[in-house]
């Protein structure tokens, strides 16, 4: 396989180094030049990377491309540049969406649509994908969890939940400056709410077939400071906003 990049921003950088961390048999890795910071940093850390001297040098060389592009440069561009109907293309572009992707490509029609995640340099997170593809889920497979599906509603769906990671690190950082405050050690403080995280995701793995609202109501104690903390979080408010900012994100995702 020859991969190309048309873009190397953070989460290309992040599939780079999984690709070579999960040691995946490929021929060559082509990087485009836009972000030529990334891509000088790269191929001196890794054998096999070239960069070409543009975007169309990118596909020219490579079987399977990815376009790893903010929506807006992805409109401006692609179009500009001559694929062919034999390229792979994996779609990392959030709100251009595979239907209008194949229009501004053509004669490209093979598109998935894949939402890798930054934690993929360590082969880990969850991977979506869709339409479903043997060769596209056996490759991303060694990359982190692939969650693949053939209905594009669903795919949405699960797409809103990427919007979640720093809101998710938000909340961790919130605790770890309270801790901050009361003089305890920042990295104590990190270390010790790492492994909090850690083995209440364990507990939400294991006791996936439970009813979530059961393992809930198990983390807490009448009158303990668990069920205070919960009563004192709902009667701000903050899980029904939730709720309604993903419905928002929803429709954004929706609407392109």
């Amino acid at each position: 396989m020859k991969l190309g990049f048309v873009g190397v921003g953070r989460i290309a950088t992040s599939i780079i180094e999984g690709i070579f961390k999960a040691k995946i048999n490929i021929k060559e890795i082509i990087l485009s030049p836009k972000n030529n910071t990334n891509s000088k940093l790269l191929k001196k850390k890794f054998k096999k990377i070239i960069i070409a001297k543009s975007n169309q040098e990118v596909l020219n060389k490579s079987n399977w491309v990815v376009l790893s592009i903010t929506p807006k440069v992805g409109r401006q561009i692609l179009k500009k540049l001559k694929f062919n109907e034999n390229h792979i293309i994996l779609n990392f572009i959030s709100t251009i969406h595979n239907s209008e992707l194949k229009r501004i490509i053509f004669p490209a029609k093979k598109v998935f649509k894949v939402a890798p995640l930054p934690m993929i340099k360590y082969n880990l997170g969850p991977i979506i994908i869709y339409p479903k593809n043997k060769s596209v889920e056996k490759f991303f497979s060694h990359l982190g969890e692939v969650f693949s599906t053939n209905d594009e509603k669903e795919n949405k769906k699960l797409w809103v939940m990427t919007s979640f990671m720093a809101t998710y690190l938000e909340i961790f950082n919130t605790a770890v400056k309270w801790l901050q405050n009361k003089n305890i050690n920042k990295m104590r403080s990190i270390k010790y709410l790492s492994n909090l995280f850690k083995g209440l995701n364990h507990e939400l793995s294991v006791n996936y077939k439970l009813n979530n609202d059961k393992l809930i109501k198990d983390f807490q104690t009448k009158g303990g400071i668990n069920e205070e903390l919960l009563l004192r979080v709902k009667k701000l408010g903050v899980f029904k906003n939730l709720n309604k900012s993903f419905e928002k994100i929803y429709f954004r995702i929706k609407k392109n």
